[in-house]
């Protein structure tokens, strides 16, 4: 007795993006309904990493850090006992933290401990760069007015620098996740490459069964 046995259809590489951008989007969605509530913990992490970096980068140290719930308040100290109001970052400043997430849950081709691990080394990477980008941010808007004196070649590359920084905290969620999924995507394609190729073969294969 012969048998007809059909070789199972892969899922397609459109199939695969679509279904990409789908859970993203839903991820994202949740998320950031619960970003109120996460954002003042994030927020007063990053002021308590920052503070230590202020006070190796400033001497004298005149920065003074306040979380008010889900903002970073900057004062500057502007004499003995004293200190006034320089700048606030709001609560949408790190937001990046919910758009990475998103990315890393929606990634296929990752099991759950896999991707829980990559999960928890972008937040690690993110939250270092979002430490670097209120200590940098700040201490470039001194420069910028005056506050604190810098070299020439500095102050010809301020608006580089500012630039730079700028860039750099807009990129780093999709930074990091490029590099923590590059791997993971090259087996996608890879794989829709082979099963291309196999869609130039016969698709049917006869077996004989006893």
């Amino acid at each position: 007795m012969w048998r007809v046995r059909r070789r199972s259809k892969p899922v397609r590489l459109t199939t695969q993006l679509l279904r990409f951008v789908a859970v993203f989007l839903c991820v994202l969605v949740v998320l950031a309904g619960l970003w109120s509530f996460l954002a003042p913990a994030y927020s007063t992490a990053v002021t308590g990493a920052a503070r230590p970096l202020f006070r190796l980068f400033e001497a004298p140290n005149v920065t003074v850090l306040e979380a008010r719930e889900a903002e970073i308040w900057i004062y500057r100290v502007v004499g003995p006992g004293r200190v006034a109001p320089f700048t606030w970052f709001d609560r949408y400043t790190f937001f990046a933290v919910i758009p990475l997430l998103a990315l890393l849950l929606a990634t296929p081709g990752l099991g759950w401990r896999r991707r829980l691990a990559r999960s928890g080394i972008g937040l690690g990477a993110l939250f270092l760069i979002h430490t670097g980008y209120l200590v940098a941010s700040v201490e470039l808007s001194y420069a910028a007015i005056g506050l604190t004196p810098i070299g020439p070649f500095l102050t010809n590359t301020l608006d580089l620098w500012q630039v730079g920084v700028r860039v750099l905290w807009e990129a780093a969620p999709v930074a990091i996740w490029i590099v923590l999924t590059a791997g993971v995507w090259r087996r996608i394609l890879r794989r829709n490459r082979e099963e291309r190729r196999r869609d130039g073969l016969p698709a049917e294969a006869i077996e004989a069964s006893g």
